[in-house]
């Protein structure tokens, strides 16, 4: 018996724990919801591609599509960091300033 699962907040807690960066855009992350329901469905399939047996060339592209991923959110998080300045981006330790009055 199968559950189903909510993609996007397993897709967030993956993320959260192989790029730690992105815990700063906890208010944010509505704006990476498919990045994150894609990487939920990615890390499910290789799962489950690991235990079928060793298909390696499947393996390999879904470990590239899993890395690619997580590069992606790095990416993001590095721009959104440099587009707004109200935006702490990859220190999660730095405080945000104050929005303009």
């Amino acid at each position: 018996m199968k559950t189903e699962i909510d993609h996007v907040a397993h897709g967030w807690a993956l993320l959260a724990l192989r790029v730690p960066e992105i815990r700063a855009l906890a208010e944010h992350r509505q704006s990476i919801e498919e990045m994150c329901e894609a990487y939920s469905i990615a890390v499910l399939h290789l799962r489950e591609l690991r235990n079928l047996g060793p298909d390696t060339e499947q393996i390999t592209e879904y470990e590239s599509l899993v890395a690619g991923i997580e590069y992606e959110t790095s990416y993001y998080l590095t721009m959104r960091a440099q587009l707004s300045p109200n935006f702490a981006g990859t220190d999660p330790a730095q405080p945000r300033s104050s929005p303009p009055r």
